[in-house]
């Protein structure tokens, strides 16, 4: 997703607060563009200043260097989408559809935020120290969440062989791979979250349930 550079009037009407997070939100998209196009060695402030058509100086108001802001890039993704999914299930709902839930709101996110997908998936280890750290740590908490679903699932299922840390990094698998080879043209981003869950399914002992009755009420109302 490219962002365009910011209008000069735009602190005026947003007020201060909202003019700073909007203009960091704005370097952010713009860097992540940069960086999935070029990857993080290439890139720079000076190229991103270029992109936002403000001095090579101003960017610096926002983050003291580059690594910081693959740094935030990063956590700011992983953040949004922990935050995105505990929302989505604070209610008790079953774990067929706590799994819809959780792929839904991966494809969701990363389908308008495609060039962060493409930064997180292989810049990470671009990053280094306290910087790395915090945002493993938020990957762990969202790979934790997922994971307790699969292991639901697993229980639900009675599937003691079944080895949910493998199954869970499997959907990871799928779900990150998307940036090579999803066209807005071709691919529809229900039916790629239904078709992911139903194959998540099926590995796991579930896939009885998109052939039956209760499987099509659980689609009709995602």
């Amino acid at each position: 997703m490219m962002v365009k550079a910011m209008n000069s009037n735009s602190k005026g009407l947003l007020g201060p607060k909202k003019a700073h997070q909007a203009k960091l939100a704005q370097l952010l998209g713009l860097a992540a563009h940069l960086i999935a196009q070029e990857g993080y060695q290439k890139a720079s402030i000076r190229k991103v200043a270029a992109a936002a058509r403000v001095s090579v100086s101003s960017p610096y108001h926002y983050f003291q260097k580059k690594e910081e802001l693959l740094f935030q890039i990063q956590y700011k993704a992983f953040d949004s989408l922990v935050r995105r999914l505990q929302e989505r299930l604070k209610d008790g709902v079953s774990p067929e559809r706590k799994l819809y839930l959780m792929i839904e709101n991966h494809v969701e996110y990363f389908l308008e935020h495609m060039d962060e997908l493409k930064v997180c998936s292989k810049e990470l280890e671009s990053l280094s120290g306290a910087y790395y750290q915090k945002v493993l740590a938020r990957r762990r908490e969202y790979f934790d969440l997922t994971l307790k679903i699969v292991e639901e699932l697993k229980k639900q299922s009675h599937s003691p062989t079944l080895d949910s840390r493998l199954a869970a990094l499997s959907l990871f698998g799928m779900l990150n791979w998307i940036y090579m080879w999803y066209r807005p043209s071709r691919d529809n981003s229900k039916r790629i979250v239904e078709q992911m869950h139903r194959l998540i399914l099926s590995g796991i002992g579930q896939g009885r349930l998109s052939h039956s009755t209760a499987g099509r009420r659980e689609y009709q109302h995602v």
